[in-house]
């Protein structure tokens, strides 16, 4: 059996080995534990068989909604036809791209269509069958049309009056359907401040997600890790969980690689197994700290500190293991569901006079909302490798502090101090500025200015 990728996730053409002699031929159309051993083991409960007489019959574009959807795989036993899928997953790189084939009696070649796929053939010969299975009964209720000329996906039939049904004819737009497949992403650490707004995002956006804590599976512990992300089958993994206590990390070095490293390693494997995306949440603390320039993202990575240490070593696994991952190296996180330093600042400004802030550590505060915008708007893309993304701007720690005291008109001095005065068990890299290189060339949008961010992130928190 030869299994034959299309270009898009899931879609497969089927060729059997046929056997032929004097009396003509065989082939073994489906075996069960053969189609399971390349990752097709589904359980077909219903064979569909189609006649039509004319040469120029369309039938589709076809489907059922969740949760009868319905996973096929097509043959045509009889003439000839163009086949034609289209796919409607939300959230997919190839989400309304299309894709068509020739089925014939004489080629014997299969489609294999998965679940959130619209069907069509058009027949280019005289007396056509075309037979499929299905792996869930029809459905009246659930099925559904979408218009064969939808303009939103151009599918070029090659033929200028088709023969249709009054069903199709009447068929609605994509854009007028109910239709609401999309593909699946896992987040990790969804009770952080990036994974919690990443899945707020996801489900804004009407792609389905799953996050996770540690309360559902611990990714230090390779089986589990493993067993949760195959069963669930994600098509992309955003991956924010991380072990983030900066100066507990040269303490407790075994239990922050054991996080950041190792944990980061065994979604990798799973995510290769599965053949998934992966999104790396990382961070400027790869990075020396040296000069005053931003940090290209080609730049030798060079922490000053374990906790970045690990982060470059789960870059690492990353890059080792997989070829579909987006590394994004973001600085100075906040958002609205966890600890940081606005919220720090307004503890600090309802119980202090006084406070000094470092002056000369250098970055980009960057609000996860802005942040998550970037991620699922990347995770629909194949543009993969390794990105820097935080907020326009840069500023030290000390004027920071004194932005968010100015716009929530907390009356507290801030003195400015130098990084030398303020000592911390890990050593802080002083200039946390990142390129956004890897931004520009790609296309993707830039995150607006820190500034903005503050002023809109306050407001989330004023609720």
């Amino acid at each position: 059996m030869k299994i034959t990728e299309t270009g898009i996730r899931g879609l497969r053409i089927i060729e059997t080995d046929v056997h032929g002699d004097n009396r003509g031929w065989f082939t073994e159309t489906y075996i069960k534990n053969k189609f399971a051993a390349q990752d097709l083991d589904f359980d077909f409960v219903q064979d569909n068989h189609s006649y039509s007489a004319q040469k120029g019959t369309l039938r589709g574009i076809h489907f059922q909604t969740n949760p009868m959807a319905q996973t096929k795989m097509i043959r045509c036993t009889r003439g000839a036809i163009i086949d034609t899928v289209v796919d409607l997953r939300r959230g997919s790189d190839t989400y309304k791209q299309w894709f068509s084939i020739e089925l014939s009696a004489e080629n014997k070649k299969q489609l294999f269509i998965p679940k959130g796929f619209g069907h069509a053939f058009l027949t280019i010969t005289e007396d056509v069958e075309v037979q499929y299975k299905v792996d869930e009964y029809y459905s009246r209720e659930h099925d559904r049309s979408i218009k064969f000329n939808d303009p939103d996906i151009g599918i070029d039939w090659g033929a200028e009056n088709p023969i249709l049904s009054q069903k199709d004819l009447n068929a609605p737009l994509l854009k007028d359907s109910d239709v609401h497949f999309s593909i699946r992403v896992l987040v990790t650490g969804a009770n952080g401040q990036l994974g919690y707004d990443v899945v707020k995002r996801l489900n804004m956006l009407g792609i389905e997600s799953v996050g996770v804590d540690i309360s559902d599976f611990d990714i230090t512990d390779k089986e589990q890790t493993e067993a949760f992300i195959l069963n669930l089958k994600p098509d992309v993994v955003v991956h924010c969980a991380a072990y983030t206590a900066v100066d507990k990390a040269e303490d407790e070095q075994e239990k922050c690689y054991t996080i950041n490293v190792d944990g980061t390693r065994y979604i990798a494997e799973a995510c290769k197994k599965i053949d998934a995306k992966m999104v790396y949440i990382s961070t400027d603390y790869v990075f020396d700290g040296e000069g005053t320039d931003a940090h290209p993202e080609d730049k030798p990575t060079a922490p000053v500190d374990y906790y970045g240490y690990s982060k470059e070593q789960g870059e690492l696994a990353v890059k080792e293991l997989l070829e579909k991952y987006f590394i994004i190296r973001t600085s100075w996180v906040y958002g609205k569901n966890g600890n940081n330093f606005v919220k720090t600042m307004l503890k600090l400004g309802q119980t202090k006079d006084e406070i000094s802030v470092v002056n000369d550590q250098i970055g980009a505060p960057t609000y996860t909302r802005d942040l998550a915008v970037l991620i699922c708007n990347m995770i629909q893309t194949t543009k993969y490798g390794t990105y820097h993304g935080v907020n326009e701007g840069y500023c030290s720690w000390y004027e920071f502090a004194v932005e968010i005291f100015r716009l929530t008109g907390i009356n507290i001095k801030v003195n400015s101090i130098s990084t030398s005065e303020y000592p911390t068990r890990a050593k802080r890299p002083l200039n946390s500025r990142l390129s956004k290189g890897m931004l520009d060339k790609n296309e993707f949008e830039r995150l607006p200015q820190w500034e903005d961010a503050l002023v809109r992130y306050i407001r989330e928190l004023k609720g």
